[in-house]
């Protein structure tokens, strides 16, 4: 019995495949193209090398997009704690006027019994 994982590393797999033999034929007509065009010469590109440049900077931009995300979450961290602390103060404050308020209540009808 095949995982769920096992049939999604299929799936991708033959995809991956699908793409690399179209983009082959399609290097194989732009070639064709190209040579056909008179004054234009193909030039020699590695592409082990535009590979290499592609993930470096797809690395670099992972890594920025995590610092962000970081920065954004301790921001958001912070700002949560400020408005618990302000919440907690806001409370304590409503219910010490409320306890004074019944004291003074609870004062006002002592004194008229």
């Amino acid at each position: 019995m095949t995982s769920v994982q096992d049939t999604y590393t299929q799936t991708l797999r033959s995809g991956q495949d699908a793409v690399v033999k179209a983009f082959g034929q399609w290097t194989d007509i732009a070639k064709g193209a190209w040579a056909a065009t008179p004054g234009v010469g193909a030039s020699e590109v590695d592409p082990q090398q535009v590979i290499d440049q592609v993930f470096d900077f797809a690395e670099q931009m992972l890594a920025l997009q995590r610092e962000f995300a970081k920065s954004l979450a301790a921001k958001a961290a912070s700002a949560t704690q400020a408005a618990r602390e302000q919440s907690e103060s806001m409370l304590g404050a409503a219910r010490k006027r409320a306890a004074d308020a019944a004291e003074a209540t609870t004062g006002a009808t002592s004194t008229e019994q």
